[in-house]
């Protein structure tokens, strides 16, 4: 039995990445040549010492970079696109290396919500962290936060969260079939 082949594109309303990127690129700013240079200027009851307060700043700075890094890297991917076939799903978004996950490797489908969001959590039967750097890193905190490495959020594709849970969870009961 031939199943259909769902492709999700990448939504092009860029207002809130931009906006995203607006907000860090000013705190970075003000990080980099308010805080960080003049430290004693903003000790109060939270940053007590200018010591305090040049950590802040420099853990701020790194912080902001990786996630400006993060929200340009989303931005500018070229033909990122979510795919679901009978095979399984090709996420295009995903930062790590492998991007396809087959439905013969998936234990469950389940929907959670985690800071007021809705993601599709996807669970594999063995779970082996294969990546490397920084990619290894956001594969071990999705583990440890959502439970799974592997989350799809509807926030970056041209569809509500509603019609990516009904594609999913149809094409992966008609494989189980």
């Amino acid at each position: 039995m031939k199943m259909k082949e769902i492709i999700i594109k990448k939504n092009r309303n860029y207002f809130r990445p931009v906006l995203a990127l607006v907000i860090m690129f000013w705190g970075l700013y003000f990080l980099i040549f308010r805080f960080l240079p003049y430290p004693s200027e903003h000790t109060y009851f939270l940053l007590r010492t200018k010591e305090i307060v040049v950590i802040f700043s420099i853990v701020g700075i790194i912080v902001f970079s990786l996630i400006i890094f993060l929200v340009l890297k989303t931005l500018f991917r070229k033909n990122a696109f979510l795919k679901i076939d009978n095979m399984g799903i090709y996420d295009g978004f995903s930062f790590y290396d492998n991007k396809f996950i087959k439905w013969s490797e998936v234990d469950k489908i389940e929907t959670i919500r985690h800071n007021y969001n809705n993601y599709i959590a996807i669970f594999p039967k063995r779970i082996s962290n294969k990546e490397k750097g920084i990619n290894r890193l956001f594969y071990k905190i999705n583990e440890l936060t959502m439970g799974t490495p592997y989350i799809i959020s509807s926030g970056y594709l041209d569809c509500s969260f509603n019609e990516l849970e009904k594609n999913i969870n149809e094409m992966f009961l008609k494989y189980k079939k």
